[in-house]
């Protein structure tokens, strides 16, 4: 089994694609990249322009391959793939996927449970949030503007493939974007280390969005100013907060226990 070399033009598609934000926005695309992020690609409703492959992956999985269906594969020397990885220790295997847009109106439909971000700048932190609002089978994310590109390909990484799974909304005016949404009858639970309610004494049964801020910064005070429950995880011992996505985790949990999601209540 081979395949065709890329064209040059393909090749300095991927490598701006992978380092500068402003290609991918206008490009309309985004890389992603291994094996099992690759096959969450191709099996979603995202278009895939091509999948990239290193000979060496080639040799190892060809047979991973047959389940790609029709889309356009490519072939190139493992030196070259690595100098379009932006990983240390790359699996053989990319591809080109066109972005999706999406209005707040797709993440408000039924019992809505939508994760908004204010500022969140780690891409790790960013694509654990997005995972973990898959996990919980939340509506969508919103990440306001400030927050790190979310098809950065760290934050792409980190998603481990729930890109693909709920609708995601970057550089959304989110002080507007939860204006609308607390008109629509959406309750607003707004994280603060300043909050004198824990995270257990509030009601997650209807339309909710749980909004997060920076790691450093935490919710803007814009926000914080807006009709909102604020509320904090308790902590015990002696750290001054938790991470913002294990803190995302802890809440959004929360919210499924009381849905009764997880189990009958």
């Amino acid at each position: 089994m081979t395949f065709e070399e890329p064209s040059k033009r393909k090749i300095n598609l991927v490598k701006s694609l992978v380092s500068l934000k402003n290609y991918r926005k206008r490009e309309g695309l985004f890389v992603v990249e291994g094996l099992r992020a690759v096959e969450e690609a191709v099996n979603s409703d995202y278009e895939v322009e091509f999948v990239l492959i290193s000979d060496d992956f080639l040799k190892r999985y060809g047979g991973k391959l047959h389940g790609f269906g029709d889309v356009n594969i490519f072939q190139v020397p493992k030196k070259v793939y690595k100098t379009l990885s932006d990983t240390q220790t790359p699996q053989g295997v990319m591809a080109v996927v066109r972005m999706r847009n999406y209005e707040l109106a797709d993440l408000c439909r039924g019992n809505f449970l939508i994760v908004a971000l204010d500022g969140v700048k780690d891409p790790g932190n960013m694509g654990t949030i997005i995972r973990t609002a898959d996990a919980v089978g939340a509506s969508g994310v919103l990440a306001g503007k400030g927050c790190v590109d979310v098809y950065n390909p760290k934050v792409i990484r980190a998603t481990m493939g729930s890109i693909f799974h709920l609708p995601v909304i970057e550089e959304i005016d989110l002080q507007q974007a939860l204006k609308e949404l607390y008109k629509k009858g959406a309750k607003i639970i707004v994280t603060s280390l300043g909050a004198n309610k824990s995270y257990l004494d509030v009601d997650y049964k209807s339309p909710a969005v749980v909004v997060f801020g920076s790691e450093a910064e935490g919710v803007s005070k814009d926000i914080l100013a807006m009709p909102a429950e604020q509320v904090k995880i308790p902590i015990p011992g002696k750290a001054e907060s938790l991470n913002v996505a294990v803190s995302s985790g802890i809440l959004l949990y929360e919210a499924v226990r009381q849905r009764g999601t997880l189990f009958p209540l």
